[in-house]
């Protein structure tokens, strides 16, 4: 039997998708029409109860993305006192890691564009889920239901509409020569980037990604550990 699709050229692309933060070409324009193909594929992702609630601003003028990379650079300088604490192999790791996002955060402003992918309406209260779900569990005496909460199932929901989307946004990025990463320390100014791009407050954004045309194509599967190593079948194995 056929594949339905060429199995090296698939999983090439699916294991070189790399998080690209140095070897973005600040300099070459990206094309509108290439983003909105990728975008075309990207809406293709699957989405909780065919709602497709996503939104997706971008932004490529040049005081605009100024004023996002200073409000990034601004979390950055925490996140960058906090996050890096490692032992061993997994330390140099980080520092490699410390040095590609503080990279970005530094030529974020040039980068060609940065795509805001958002989601209508705000993330589930968890707690006041669950609460509710409880009040409902007493009234109604249901069984089988002791230590059953929903607040986590909801959220999983509603990030789990967006984040496919996201990466098959990348991956079309990347088919089409360009690079990306996900950064979220847009975030905690989310209020003021929404002012700034005119996001109503009841709109979430879950994240930035930069594209741009990359430094070269010869991008590598990382250094994982193997997923049989990490998978169990049937139990969870100590």
């Amino acid at each position: 039997m056929t594949a339905p699709f060429d199995l090296l050229e698939t999983d090439r692309l699916l294991t070189t998708t790399r998080s690209v933060r140095r070897r973005l070409d600040l300099d070459r324009p990206v094309p509108r029409e290439v983003i909105e193909e990728a975008l075309e594929v990207a809406v293709q992702a699957p989405t909780a109860n065919d709602q497709q609630n996503w939104r997706w601003v971008v932004v490529t003028d040049p005081e605009l993305k100024g004023e996002i990379a200073r409000l990034v650079s601004v979390s950055w300088d925490f996140h960058d006192k906090e996050a890096w604490t490692r032992s061993g192999r997994r330390r140099e790791r980080a520092r490699r890691n410390r040095e590609s996002a503080a990279a970005l955060v530094e030529t974020l402003a040039r980068v060609p564009a940065l795509v805001i992918p958002c989601v209508l309406g705000r993330p589930p209260d968890i707690g006041e889920i669950d609460r509710q779900w409880l009040d409902a569990q007493r009234r109604k005496q249901i069984e089988g239901t002791e230590g059953v909460l929903l607040g986590a199932m909801r959220a999983s929901n509603f990030y789990g509409s967006i984040f496919p989307a996201i990466w098959s946004f990348q991956l079309a990025l990347r088919s089409r020569g360009l690079g990306s990463t996900i950064t979220c320390l847009h975030v905690p100014f989310e209020r003021h980037v929404g002012e700034l791009l005119g996001i109503p407050a009841g709109v979430t954004q879950i994240c930035l990604v930069p594209v741009a045309y990359t430094i070269g194509t010869d991008f590598r599967p990382a250094d994982r550990h193997p997923a049989k190593e990490r998978t169990f079948w049937e139990r969870w194995q100590a």
